[in-house]
C-alpha cells in the first residue's frame, strides 16, 4: 500500500471517529430538550460480566420512563455490529409509563471481552441515547486468579488497569461499571478514597465476598470540582481490611462543552476553528527523530474562539502551547509541538493531536501526523 493510500484511509478512519462524537451537539432541535428531561433510563449499561460460550446468546432489557408531559416514541433503535440485535416498544409511551429497549447478544464468535452499543432514537430528545452491553466470553470455566490477573493488594484483582467513561459534556456526569473479585477465603472490607472531588467510587456487595466478586461503579461529575477539558485522568486509592493498597484506580473521560441549550441561530453565530494545514506529513524519518512544529488556527466564525485544551492520543507530541487561549474573530493563533518518534515501531504510522473548542460546530478538532518509521 502506498504511503498516499495509507494516510487517506487512517485519515477517513479516524475522522470518522471523531465525527460520531460531535454529530449529536449538531443535531438539536428547537423542540427538543436534554435526554434528563423528557426519559429516564433505569441503567444505560450492562454487564453480563463472565459468561461461557455454551452459553449461546444472553439477553438484557433496558427500560425507561416517560418523565415528560407528552407521549414519546422510540423511532430506531440502531446496533454497533451484527451481533446485537435490539427490540423495543413500538406503541407510543405515554407520560408516566415506561417502555423497554431489549438487547440481545449473539454469542457465537468465540472467546473474547466485548462492549457493544446501541442508540435509541426517542422523540422529543434533543441527542440519540447510546446505550451499552459489555461482557467476557470465554471457551472453558476458569478460576477467579486465572480471570482477575491484576492485583489490588494483597486479595483483590481487576481485568483491566485503566477504566474508561469515554465521550461526556461539561456539567453533566457519567457513570461506568467493571467487576472487582476477592481472591482471598475471607470477605475483605473496601474503602475506596478519590483524589478528585469530581471522581467518586462504590463498590457493592462491600464486604468483597470470599472467592467472589463485586461490582465497582466509578462516576465522573464535572459539576465538581474543577472544570477539565479535554482527556482527563482520575484516581482512587484502596484500604483493604484497613491496609492501604500501592495499587490505585485510574479512571479516564474526555471532556467536552455541552451546546445542549443552542438553538439553530447560536450556533450559526458561534466560532468556527480552522486549520492552516491539518496534518503534519513527516514524509521517511528515523526512529528517535523529534521534529518541532507549529499548528495554526483561524477563527473563521462569527464569536470569539477559545481552544481549551490539546490532547496528544498517544502521547508521542509534546504540546508547549498550552490552553486555553483565546482567538478573536478573523484572527489566528499558533499552537507548538514537539513530536518524538522514539515511541513508534517502525512502519507507517498516524498520530491524532485533538484540540476542545468552544465552537458548537467542531467541539473536537482532530490534527493528523503521519509518517513512515525507517
Amino acid at each position: 500500500m502506498s504511503m498516499k493510500t495509507f494516510v487517506k484511509n487512517s485519515f477517513a478512519a479516524v475522522l470518522f471517529a471523531a465525527l460520531v462524537f460531535t454529530a449529536g451537539a449538531q443535531n438539536s432541535t428547537n423542540d427538543a430538550r436534554p435526554e434528563e428531561e423528557v426519559v429516564k433510563f433505569g441503567k444505560k449499561i450492562h454487564d453480563f460480566g463472565d459468561i461461557l460460550l455454551s452459553d449461546k446468546n444472553v439477553e438484557c432489557t433496558f427500560e425507561f420512563k416517560n418523565i415528560s408531559k407528552k407521549p414519546v416514541v422510540v423511532h430506531n433503535v440502531v446496533s454497533s455490529c451484527g451481533c446485537t440485535i435490539p427490540k423495543w416498544t413500538r406503541e407510543p409511551v405515554m407520560p408516566g409509563k415506561t417502555g423497554s429497549i431489549k438487547v440481545m447478544f449473539k454469542n457465537d464468535q468465540g472467546p473474547f471481552p466485548f462492549k457493544k452499543s446501541v442508540t435509541a432514537y426517542i422523540s422529543g430528545v434533543n441527542r440519540p441515547v447510546v446505550l451499552q452491553i459489555k461482557g467476557t466470553v470465554y471457551g472453558k470455566k476458569m478460576t477467579l486468579k486465572e480471570m482477575y490477573t491484576h492485583k489490588i493488594g494483597d486479595v483483590l484483582a481487576t481485568k483491566e488497569t485503566t477504566f474508561l467513561v469515554g465521550n461526556m459534556y461539561q456539567g453533566k456526569a457519567k457513570s461506568d461499571a467493571s467487576t472487582i473479585a476477592n481472591l482471598s477465603k475471607s470477605p475483605v472490607k473496601v474503602t475506596v478514597k478519590s483524589e478528585d472531588p469530581a471522581l467518586s467510587v462504590a463498590i457493592v456487595p462491600n464486604p468483597v465476598p470470599a472467592n467472589g466478586k463485586s461490582t465497582i461503579t466509578y462516576t465522573v461529575n464535572t459539576a465538581n470540582g474543577e472544570k477539565k477539558w479535554g482527556k482527563n485522568e482520575y484516581f482512587a486509592s484502596f484500604s483493604i481490611d484497613g491496609k492501604q493498597a500501592a495499587e490505585k484506580l485510574k479512571v479516564v473521560a474526555v471532556i467536552a462543552e455541552d451546546f445542549d441549550g443552542y438553538t439553530q441561530a447560536m450556533r450559526d453565530k458561534g466560532p468556527i476553528p480552522t486549520f492552516d494545514q491539518g496534518y503534519l506529513d513527516m514524509g521517511e524519518v528515523s526512529k528517535g527523530k523529534v521534529v518541532d512544529h507549529t499548528i495554526v488556527i483561524k477563527n473563521t466564525g462569527k464569536s470569539p474562539l477559545t481552544i481549551y485544551k490539546i490532547d496528544s492520543e498517544d502521547g508521542n507530541a509534546q504540546i508547549l502551547t498550552q490552553g486555553p487561549v483565546k482567538i478573536a474573530v478573523g484572527k489566528s493563533a499558533e499552537f507548538k509541538i514537539k513530536f518524538n518518534t522514539s515511541g513508534i515501531d517502525a512502519g507507517e504510522f498516524v498520530s491524532v493531536l485533538t484540540f476542545t473548542t468552544n465552537s458548537p460546530l467542531r467541539p473536537r478538532l482532530d490534527f493528523f501526523v503521519n509518517g513512515i518509521v525507517k
